[in-house]
């Protein structure tokens, strides 16, 4: 699979993951973000700075011949906040008609505008979806859009004013259900909410880091030494490191020094992937995941629905009152056809 572009931080190969992983990521990445503090520079200022759009979804080819799921290896995701609100959704600057360009192209014998008008209002994977159905395209295979650079791969194209792209590694945490937690930079903090805010017994994590959590032992539970070891040795200091439900998601912005650190996406992964094997295991299990008792429930309506309707036959009912109104009423219908 190719890369969102030609930058450095993409380097390295790149594998598609299953739809469900994909969703998975999608609500992982809207979660993990909400956990900023609402004041954050980063969040806009107000809650609509955690609704991100996610334009591509990948996890770094593993060196086994397995299928990665997405799940054990984690995910690298490129989103997008923010886009000026005369656009269109998913259109900023252009990026509509970059996006509609391959699906237009891959088939004459639907109307061109149609198309089109498709096109700009989706991410840039689900465009790549679309022109690959409709032409018969390998997701392997460079995508015509724009200018090609010498390795196939799109160019980079920088955001339109005031719109904000991200990238960033999420890791699952199976099993696990935590409250939400922030670790953010203070090289790019701007604004604190000090309400959320909790110190830590480490000056030199203190001063690469704020910590933003409701519940502050969990906070100190999820900080164990090792683990701040791990993030002061590994994390970079623009980056940002949130938890929420069965995730963890290490991410900057998308700009122009961020991008040109060689294979910085991939590393990101292995970072996300790093911290959430170091998490300690009671913590873990002090928050347990409980939507397998939804798949339970809704397992034996479904088994009791089976059964009701196995059971079920025509002219019988357990409530005896409506037994004898059906029993009186065949009666006499039977009764009137005799006499016929």
């Amino acid at each position: 699979m190719n890369p969102p572009d030609d930058s450095p931080c993409w380097a390295g190969e790149w594998t598609t993951v299953a739809p469900m992983v994909d969703l998975w990521a999608h609500s992982a990445l809207v979660r993990t973000v909400a956990a900023l503090p609402t004041l954050h520079a980063w969040r806009l200022g107000d809650d609509k700075g955690s609704r991100r759009s996610l334009l591509w979804c990948a996890t770094p080819m593993p060196d086994s011949t397995e299928v990665a799921d997405g799940n054990g290896n984690g995910v690298a995701v490129l989103s997008q906040s923010a886009p000026p609100p005369s656009l269109g959704l998913g259109d900023v600057d252009g990026e509509g008609e970059l996006l509609a360009g391959p699906v237009v192209r891959a088939s004459s014998s639907m109307t061109e505008g149609l198309l089109f008008a498709l096109a700009t209002g989706l991410s840039r994977t689900a465009a790549d979806a679309i022109a690959d159905a409709v032409g018969g395209q390998s997701r392997s295979q460079p995508q015509e859009t724009g200018t090609p650079s010498d390795s196939g791969m799109r160019p980079y194209r920088p955001t339109d004013s005031g719109v904000r792209r991200w990238v960033g590694g999420i890791a699952q945490l199976p099993g696990a259900w935590l409250p939400e937690l922030a670790i953010l930079p203070t090289s790019r903090r701007d604004l604190d909410d000090p309400g959320t805010r909790w110190g830590t017994e480490s000056v030199a994590f203190a001063a690469r880091h704020t910590v933003h959590a409701v519940d502050t032992k969990f906070a100190s539970d999820v900080l164990a030494p090792h683990v701040t070891a791990l993030i002061l040795d590994h994390v970079p200091d623009d980056a940002a490191v949130t938890v929420a439900g069965d995730a963890l998601h290490v991410w900057w912005e998308y700009t122009e020094p961020s991008r040109a650190a060689a294979a910085r996406a991939s590393r990101t992964v292995e970072i996300a992937c790093r911290l959430r094997d170091a998490l300690p295991t009671f913590v873990l299990g002090d928050y347990p995941d409980h939507s397998h008792r939804v798949e339970e429930r809704l397992a034996e309506r479904a088994a009791r629905a089976a059964a009701y309707r196995a059971a079920r036959k025509t002219g019988t009912h357990n409530d005896p009152t409506l037994q004898r109104i059906y029993a009186t009423a065949q009666a006499q219908y039977e009764a009137g056809r005799q006499k016929d």
